[in-house]
């Protein structure tokens, strides 16, 4: 039976951050009248049960992006909301990602060199328990800019932010003043999915909106602590870094280790370009730039709108 002994903080009241043993993080926030869950997770254990100790009002799901690490336990549910741009192929579930990325965070829970560690479980999953999803048709909701959800005392607001992926949104709660930023904003910010041009628009929009949120809490606590937003300078650095690669100042810097073992062990040649495959046969790559803390990936060959 897989568990459900998420790691659970609250960050306000009705509004608590669900780590998926440091894979990825789920946002729920509850009103008077409804819950909103932000995210699903890469889809290790059993998310659902861990949502229903949480709140017993009737939740609504809804997906900032279509990235494995954020749909993985969604057919836990009948229904979904994700923009249409990232709609296809929603609902299958990357069990060997998954059964990968669990196995990654256990390992570097048990640091480097394992030692004495390799004797004790240290995390509360077993990686035969990371199981395919369930052969059910979800119905699937499209998202639109503006598009809001009302719980009964608080509302929440999707805006489209397109750059990590074609059809990235973030979550505003106004009344709590919290911007959910899902992948759209990070210390490590992957943004090849479109133009540079395009991504420098949306985030730009999100800092001309900063009059109406306190913090961004994004999808994932790599570069924040459990239950922490992210620090201030993270939204204005990769704003600026984008800005230099549209007037041509682009400088790549070696690309940094962002799992486990902060230092190579090994000697190896510096890595300018990172480039992965995903399942579909996309190929994305990424160059990455630097501002203070912020690495930013960007595809070289795309760094204007089509006019």
């Amino acid at each position: 039976m897989a568990t459900d002994l998420f790691p659970v903080v609250q960050i306000r009241k009705g509004i608590w951050e669900i780590d998926e043993f440091e894979i990825s993080s789920c946002f729920l926030i509850e009103g008077t009248e409804r819950a909103l869950l932000i995210d699903t997770g890469q889809g290790v254990g059993d998310l659902r049960s861990c949502v229903e100790k949480l709140t017993d009002k009737p939740v609504t799901v809804v997906l900032t992006h279509n990235h494995g690490d954020h749909i993985g336990n969604v057919y836990q549910w009948d229904e979904v909301w994700i923009h249409p741009n990232d709609r296809p192929g929603l609902t299958k579930k990357n069990v060997a990602r998954a059964k990968e990325s669990a196995g990654e965070i256990a390992n570097r829970q048990k640091g480097c060199f394992d030692g004495i560690y390799k004797m004790f479980k240290l995390v509360p999953y077993d990686l035969n328990e990371v199981e395919p999803s369930e052969d059910k048709e979800i119905t699937v909701h499209d998202l639109a800019d503006g598009m809001q959800f009302d719980l009964g005392g608080k509302i929440i607001t999707c805006y489209e932010c397109f750059g990590h992926s074609l059809g990235e949104v973030v979550f505003l709660d106004e009344t709590d003043r919290i911007l959910f930023a899902g992948d759209a904003v990070n210390y490590n910010l992957g943004v090849s999915s479109c133009p540079v041009e395009t991504t420098h628009r949306f985030l730009k929009r999100l800092m001309d909106m900063s009059d109406r949120y306190d913090c961004i809490y994004n999808g994932h606590h790599d570069f924040r602590p459990l239950g922490a937003p992210l620090d201030d300078d993270c939204l204005p650095n990769a704003i600026a870094v984008l800005e230099d690669a549209l007037n041509g100042h682009i400088v790549p810097c070696n690309v940094p280790v962002f799992k486990g073992q902060p230092l190579y062990l090994t000697k190896h040649e510096p890595v300018t370009e990172q480039v992965n495959v995903r399942p579909d046969g996309t190929v994305i790559r990424r160059t990455f730039l630097r501002r203070g803390r912020n690495f930013v990936g960007i595809d070289t060959r795309m760094i204007y709108e089509e006019k």
